[in-house]
């Protein structure tokens, strides 16, 4: 995946559920959730994704997942990419705390 700059933003938040993106989608386009890491290849994760995107995949507590948004339209062209954002380790809980579930 070609990196670009863009004007579309993302923005990443975790939450006791996951990692939970939050990003603009544009009339005519779709938002393809692509995931990577550990340096691996980037993974798509969601086709035609909604805003807010929760992922709830289990990750390795060292994991520090990396996320892009590629919008492509009906053909599938690409009309943008977003800025690759990164969750890092140290804001995952080490396990479920229900007391940070108010």
């Amino acid at each position: 995946m070609t990196a670009r700059t863009s004007t579309f933003p993302l923005h990443l938040h975790l939450v006791p559920a996951g990692r939970r993106l939050d990003f603009t989608i544009k009339a005519g386009s779709f938002a393809y959730v692509y995931r990577r890491q550990a340096n691996q290849e980037w993974k798509c994760v969601a086709r035609n994704a909604c805003s807010p995107f929760l992922d709830t995949s289990v990750l390795e507590p060292e994991a520090a997942p990396e996320y892009v948004i590629r919008y492509r339209d009906a053909s599938g062209a690409t009309l943008g990419v977003t800025s690759v954002v990164q969750a890092h380790p140290v804001g995952f809980p080490a396990r479920p705390n229900w007391v940070s579930l108010r």
